[in-house]
């Protein structure tokens, strides 16, 4: 596993929401999270704003399978649209596809399901920088 991927595994953050695994391969990318406490809002379904941050997550780990030694990503921009909710106890699995990796600026697709019902949608724009 590269090294990049097992951090983005061990962040504290990540692991805080319940991250265990995360595949990548061919530039894709999969990793699921049970809706637990720790990702539910007041309203008790899973947090808009944890759906974000794992679908750009999911996207990053993807790239990290096509990238070079010296080579990273930064979010340039994110759009996500939440089609509808997962409740307490249910398996999310987000799952990202490269759309086109450039030079310098990358396009994927991020799908988020709770078995086969798509919750969300979202494209994520990465910038490349030589590290």
């Amino acid at each position: 596993m590269d090294q990049r991927l097992e951090q983005v595994i061990a962040h504290p953050l990540h692991q805080h929401l319940g991250i265990e695994t995360i595949e990548s391969e061919s530039g894709k990318a999969r990793l699921s999270i049970v809706v637990g406490d720790n990702v539910i809002n007041p309203a008790g379904v899973f947090h808009g704003g944890v759906l974000y941050l794992l679908c750009d997550v999911c996207a990053y780990a993807g790239l990290l399978s096509q990238l070079g030694a010296h080579t990273e990503v930064v979010t340039h921009d994110i759009h996500v649209s939440v089609i509808r909710g997962a409740r307490a106890g249910e398996v999310v699995v987000f799952e990202s596809n490269p759309v086109r990796v450039g030079r310098c600026i990358a396009f994927i697709d991020v799908s988020a399901r709770v078995d086969e019902r798509l919750i969300a949608t979202a494209r994520v724009t990465k910038t490349l920088l030589d590290a």
